[in-house]
C-alpha cells in the first residue's frame, strides 16, 4: 500500500498560510493551484529551505513551513515585498498573483501562522485598477524595419524592436517615405511625436508614432566595433596627461592653496 510522505516539522520551524478564497481544496484545479504555488515561493525565496506541508479546508489555504536557519531571510523579504521593495522576482510574483486573484474573482493574504498577523494582502478583485491616460511626446524608437504600406496620403510603417513588431509608425512626407522604404530589413532610429499608454500593470505600449526623421543605425557587431576603436590610432604625451589632470581637478591657485 503506497504512503503519503509527509516532511516532519521540526522545532524552530516558521509556518505561513497563504489563503485564496475564490477556491476550496476540492475544487481547486492542480494547475491553477501550481500557478499560485509557483509565485509564492518566488516571494519566499530560499527554495531548499521552503517547504509545503499540505491544504487547509475551507477556503484554499496553502501552508508552507520554513527551516528555523532560513525563517529570518524569509522574513525580511516577504516584509520587503509587502512594501513594494525587494528583489524584482519576489515583486514580480506578487503582481502575478494579484493577477490570478482578478481573473478568478478573489483574494488572498499571506499569514505567519505562529503571530497570525498579515503580512501580505493580495487585494485581487478588489483593486481597483489605476487608469492612465495616452502620453504624446517627442521621442526616438530603433528597430528594423519590415514593412511600408500606404494606400492614401499617409504611408505606415512597422518595426522590429527588441522581438516585437510594432505598427502605427506613420508619415505624410513622401520623401522621407521613400528614404525609409530604402533602409527596408535594416535598423534604423526614428525620430517623431509618440503616443504611449501605460496598463495597470506598468507597461507601456506604443498606440501611434509621427516620423518626422531618422537616422540609419549600424549594425556591426561589439567585436567588429571593438577592433575599430583598437585599430583607431592614438599618442599620449605629457600634454595629454596635463590636459586631462586639468579636466579632473582643475586649476589650481598658487595663491589660496587650490582645492
Amino acid at each position: 500500500m503506497a504512503r503519503t510522505m509527509k516532511r516532519v516539522r521540526k522545532k524552530g520551524d516558521v509556518e505561513y498560510r497563504f489563503v485564496i478564497d475564490a477556491y476550496t481544496p476540492t475544487t481547486m484545479p492542480m494547475a491553477r493551484l501550481a500557478e499560485y504555488m509557483r509565485e509564492l515561493a518566488l516571494i519566499m525565496g530560499e527554495p531548499s529551505a521552503v517547504h509545503f506541508q499540505r491544504l487547509q479546508r475551507g477556503s484554499t489555504a496553502i501552508l508552507s513551513t520554513v527551516e528555523r536557519e532560513a525563517a529570518p531571510k524569509v522574513h525580511q523579504r516577504v516584509h520587503a515585498v509587502r512594501r513594494g521593495e525587494g528583489p524584482k522576482e519576489a515583486r514580480e510574483g506578487y503582481r502575478t498573483i494579484n493577477r490570478l486573484l482578478r481573473a478568478d474573482n478573489g483574494v488572498g493574504y499571506l499569514r505567519e501562522a505562529k503571530t497570525r498577523g498579515v503580512v501580505i494582502k493580495f487585494p485581487g478583485r478588489d483593486e481597483v485598477p489605476e487608469e492612465f491616460t495616452a502620453v504624446r511626446q517627442h521621442g526616438s524608437v530603433d528597430g528594423i524595419v519590415t514593412g511600408v504600406r500606404g494606400k492614401d496620403q499617409t504611408i505606415h510603417f512597422t518595426l522590429l524592436t527588441e522581438g516585437q513588431q510594432l505598427s502605427g509608425f506613420q508619415t505624410r512626407n513622401t520623401a522621407l517615405a521613400k528614404k525609409l522604404a530604402a533602409k527596408f530589413r535594416e535598423p534604423v532610429r526614428l525620430f517623431g511625436k509618440g503616443k504611449w499608454a501605460r496598463d495597470a500593470e506598468g507597461n507601456w505600449s506604443l498606440l501611434d508614432f509621427r516620423v518626422e526623421s531618422f537616422e540609419g543605425l549600424d549594425d556591426a557587431t561589439l567585436s567588429t566595433v571593438l577592433s575599430e576603436l583598437r585599430a583607431i590610432p592614438a599618442q599620449w604625451d605629457d600634454e595629454a596627461y596635463h590636459e586631462l589632470k586639468l579636466m579632473r581637478n582643475g586649476p589650481r591657485d598658487k595663491g589660496n592653496g587650490g582645492h
